[in-house]
């Protein structure tokens, strides 16, 4: 059944299924767009148990050669599946990976691949990690143009575009036709939250695609600031040791993206996009969890719709 929201899977959050499990399932589910993850698969990860980022059975491979290829066109046509990206994970100035993976996405028929972003660790200045990254965009949009495919910026942490804003600031220059933004509210939660609405709103003609996924923060339940720490009253039992808190994945409706207000929000900017499931939480089988997704967006989105 046709879900009336685009919703999509991007597969690194499906590493237990083959690409003929998860184009069954979900579809069954009422999602039709997927989003291929592509990256090698070395014969040693292979033989260990799925995970998202190791042994993913449902990644194709950048060099994948014409029956690898086929597999998935063909696992994807079967269930009446639309290949909407392909999303691999590129190192910046490697043009030459970069035009192999927007040549699949022509061959697929996918409109979007996910570029590459410098990262960002202290180790060396902001500025000039910018200036790398804008060297590289500028070759970028030419073969985007040149293949007919958008390139993706994603809002991710540990990178120099974890928000709105500092993407915006790395894409501006660039035509909104062949260059746009990936927007990842669950991403910015670890790094990088701006309010949703002036995001969106700055992002304009950029806003291209969406992730959906939530993350939390907690802390040590035992440190002797742990009572102040949850919002407690009282003087801190050692005010010279300072708690640390931690990120890490949620279910979607239990973290801190707070989804009904995000959708308002886009759906007040005019996004008529693709919504893309990305749930590292684990919280539920593959097949439950596209189901659960479809419902929670479908549910949310008929509420602002009235």
């Amino acid at each position: 059944m046709a879900n009336p929201v685009k919703l999509s899977i991007f597969t690194v959050a499906t590493p237990d299924v083959t690409p003929e499990q998860l184009c069954e399932v979900a579809a069954a589910a009422g999602i039709e767009g997927i989003e291929w993850r592509c990256k090698a698969t070395p014969e040693a990860l292979r033989q260990e148990k799925p995970s998202f980022w190791g042994n993913n059975r449902c990644t194709l491979s950048p060099d994948a050669e014409e029956e690898e290829i086929v597999r998935f066109e063909q696992a994807a046509k079967q269930h009446g599946m639309r290949p909407i990206a392909i999303t691999p994970y590129l190192t910046v100035g490697d043009l030459e990976a970069t035009e192999q993976v927007f040549r699949l996405a022509r061959r697929f028929g996918a409109s979007m691949v996910r570029v590459g972003v410098p990262g960002y660790n202290r180790t060396r200045n902001y500025n000039e990690l910018f200036e790398e990254g804008v060297r590289y965009l500028a070759e970028v949009e030419s073969l985007a143009k040149d293949y007919n495919v958008k390139a993706l910026v994603e809002t991710h942490h540990v990178t120099i575009a974890p928000s709105a804003g500092l993407t915006h600031r790395l894409v501006s220059r660039f035509n909104p036709d062949q260059i746009g933004v990936l927007y990842d509210p669950g991403n910015m939660v670890h790094e990088g939250y701006e309010n949703y609405r002036m995001g969106l709103e700055l992002l304009g003609p950029y806003l291209a695609h969406v992730h959906v996924k939530n993350a939390g923060w907690s802390f040590d339940q035992t440190h002797p600031n742990a009572s102040q720490a949850a919002g407690g009253s009282g003087a801190e039992a050692n005010s010279l040791d300072p708690i640390a808190f931690q990120s890490s994945w949620r279910p979607i409706a239990s973290g801190v993206v707070p989804w009904k207000q995000v959708l308002a929000d886009l759906k007040a900017v005019g996004y008529d996009g693709w919504f893309g499931l990305e749930d590292f939480s684990s919280a539920y089988s593959t097949p439950e969890m596209l189901k659960v997704y479809a419902t929670q967006i479908g549910t949310w989105m008929e509420e602002l719709n009235g």
